[in-house]
């Protein structure tokens, strides 16, 4: 027999709750690549709210400087840096600008992305070349040299990459970003077996449908394969629990939790935060 409860259960959208701000961060240094983006704005916003110092990191100078100055910049511990996390040479300098910058480095959030979209059976290998550069292989020797940093000077951390739901589900419209997201889950698993030893802690996280920029992009490159508006098909990324989009705020705080020791025992994960979604 069925509960009146779930007959008379109401269908609206479930409010983004109030933020409760406490400095579990205080002094931390951290850094955030692809921290101008929509996602990487919020957890930029949420760890200097909770006390961290923060280099902001995106492939354009001025993006990172606009993030950090609406969060008032150094004064407040925000600092700017350009970096393309798809170069080798660039993600080694700035790594070392930001060690000089913050003094020491607890804390990495691996949040730059880039997505193409195409016909299964015709990606072009330079799409898959510059997802995998970005996605995976920059999120790696981001993590590889902060890791020998904490390490070498015996500093207990933690590594957060954003992941996606993608990399579990995958999409064929976009089927080499889905691959490089895929990558990362497994990386962060074993950084997380390799590093344990020197406490640091290492896990991912995988978002579902976030209302940024990259969604609407998303959207409007699938318009192009199903010839339905792009507004409409972003108007249908809804979480099926919460009936609305999520707000990157939300993912933020995720993020936010694993970077404390409070996450200790959640080693290696692909944390979901897609509002129920995906189902493993």
């Amino acid at each position: 027999m069925m509960s009146k409860y779930m007959i008379t259960a109401a269908s609206g959208a479930l409010p983004v709750r109030a933020p409760r701000i406490f400095p579990v961060h205080e002094g931390k240094g951290i850094v955030v690549t692809g921290g101008s983006g929509g996602i990487g704005a919020a957890i930029v916003g949420q760890l200097v709210a909770e006390g961290a110092r923060v280099v902001v990191v995106d492939l354009k100078l001025d993006a990172a400087q606009a993030t950090a100055s609406a969060l008032g910049g150094e004064a407040k511990g925000c600092f700017a840096l350009a970096m393309d996390v798809g170069s080798e040479e660039s993600v080694s300098a700035g790594i070392a600008a930001a060690i000089e910058t913050l003094g020491q480095i607890e804390g990495l959030v691996n949040c730059a992305a880039i997505v193409r979209h195409s016909d299964p059976l015709a990606i072009p290998r330079a799409d898959w070349q510059r997802q995998f550069e970005v996605n995976l292989f920059g999120a790696y020797e981001a993590s590889r040299l902060t890791a020998l940093h904490m390490i070498d000077r015996g500093i207990p951390g933690a590594i957060v990459s954003i992941a996606s739901e993608a990399g579990k589900k995958g999409h064929k419209e976009s089927l080499a970003y889905s691959a490089s997201k895929a990558a990362l889950i497994s990386m962060t698993r074993m950084l997380s077996e390799a590093l344990a030893p020197h406490d640091i802690n290492v896990n991912c996280v995988c978002p579902g449908g976030v209302a940024t920029p990259m969604l609407r992009e998303v959207s409007e490159a699938y318009s192009g394969f199903t010839g339905e508006a792009a507004p409409a098909i972003f108007d249908k990324m809804l979480s099926q629990q919460l009936h609305r989009h999520l707000d990157p705020v939300e993912v933020a705080r995720v993020v936010s939790f694993l970077l404390t020791d409070a996450a200790m025992l959640v080693r290696g994960q692909a944390v979901n935060a897609d509002a129920g979604e995906t189902p493993y």
